[in-house]
């Protein structure tokens, strides 16, 4: 997924330094990928050794090299073919805790609530902060751009309040089962 935003916000937004489009990339889309920004430059160096992106090294003055990458005929069509596939929608979400609940023999209800009020803390705060970042973006982002924008959003807010919901449900089923039994005794 990298080299398709590297490669989209160059065509969006021209030219850029591996710094500038780290930026970009903090500013813009942290609240729906989860790039790991020092995976960056090793993408920016493959890509130009590939032939996707072309790359300008200027020198000014005492001033450190500064490396300026270009996406070129192959680079647009790279990123065409790469935004394409995203638009394959087979969804099997997989969630690492339904382990802990096919086991929960080996747990008590203590420790589920106590996982469960964690997340559901971090949820709302993750979500107060999409809210936030939402409502920032929309106020500078061009007229055309809003629907898409809108939807990005939307489809990012609706899987945290799902999830949101599961924890809180989650949370009262656990409650009203009471105290439930402490199997750890059968560990």
């Amino acid at each position: 997924m990298i080299p398709l935003y590297i490669l989209g916000i160059l065509l969006r937004f021209g030219p850029q330094h591996g710094y500038q489009i780290k930026k970009i990339m903090e500013e813009q889309l942290e609240d729906f990928t989860s790039i790991k920004l020092p995976n960056v430059y090793y993408h920016l160096e493959k890509m130009e050794a590939s032939g996707i992106l072309t790359a300008l090294r200027d020198k000014q003055s005492a001033r450190p090299e500064k490396t300026v990458y270009f996406v070129g005929e192959t680079g647009a069509e790279k990123f065409k073919e790469l935004l394409k596939q995203t638009l394959d929608m087979n969804y099997r979400p997989v969630f690492e805790a339904d382990a802990a609940f096919y086991f929960s023999e080996y747990l008590t209800a203590a420790d589920f609530l106590q996982s469960l009020n964690l997340h559901i803390n971090h949820l709302k705060a993750v979500l107060k902060g999409i809210e936030e970042h939402r409502t920032e973006m929309l106020k500078v982002i061009p007229e055309d751009m809003k629907t898409y924008a809108e939807i990005i959003f939307n489809h990012h807010i609706m899987h945290y309040r799902a999830e949101l919901n599961w924890a809180e449900e989650s949370a009262v089923a656990i409650r009203k089962k009471g105290a439930g039994y402490d199997s750890s005794e059968n560990c």
